[in-house]
């Protein structure tokens, strides 16, 4: 298991083309820092880089990373800001990768255990196809969870991904962790209590 914060243009096209099937036309995120401030001249989002912190975040108030509403992929919505103020790992996935598909069953089960501490959450992306999505969620039985159907790539900007099968783990005060899940087959259980004290 390691963490991953970033994957250079090299490494990500590596692992798409390992992944096979159609190669993605959205979803690839511009790095930032979060010392950038944003276009809207509000604060600073949290910052992705691993084992750092950020600020605790007023109550009330909803962390920069979390305030979106996207479509999912069974057309409903799902608004981010619910995840302000707990415990959450938010999964980037593809429907065309074939590691996505044999890990969903993981993310699945570790969804179930960790129950109503840790909310986990499914982004596709890096396809325009919401269809292949519903496929995916159907073929692997991952129905359970909610997944935003992350057409325009906007939900892997924000979050700074830039390749499928990446982990956020995002604590309570809006910091990310992102860990890569691609080959590593990660202890989503064991780093979640871990990374968020359970």
């Amino acid at each position: 298991m390691r963490g991953r914060v970033s994957a250079l243009c090299v490494a990500s096209a590596l692992a798409l083309t390992a992944c096979g099937g159609e190669q993605p036309t959205t979803g690839t995120a511009p790095q930032t820092t979060a010392s950038q401030p944003s276009a809207s001249g509000a604060a600073p989002s949290p910052t992705m880089t691993e084992g750092t912190s950020s600020p605790d975040v007023p109550a009330g108030t909803v962390p920069e990373v979390l305030d979106f509403t996207a479509q999912t992929v069974d057309g409903g919505t799902f608004d981010g800001s619910t995840l302000a103020g707990t415990p959450a790992i938010v999964w980037f996935w593809a429907p065309w990768c074939p590691v996505c598909k044999a890990g969903a069953a993981d993310v699945t089960a570790a969804a179930a255990e960790l129950g109503d501490t840790v909310a986990v959450v499914g982004v596709a992306g890096l396809s325009g196809s919401v269809e292949d999505m519903r496929a995916f969620v159907e073929d692997t039985g991952s129905g359970s969870l909610t997944h935003v159907a992350d057409v325009d790539g906007t939900v892997f900007t924000r979050f700074e991904v830039v390749q499928q099968d990446t982990f956020a783990f995002v604590s309570t005060d809006g910091t990310v962790d992102l860990v890569d899940g691609y080959g590593s087959d990660p202890d989503l259980v064991g780093i979640a209590r871990e990374r968020f004290g359970l």
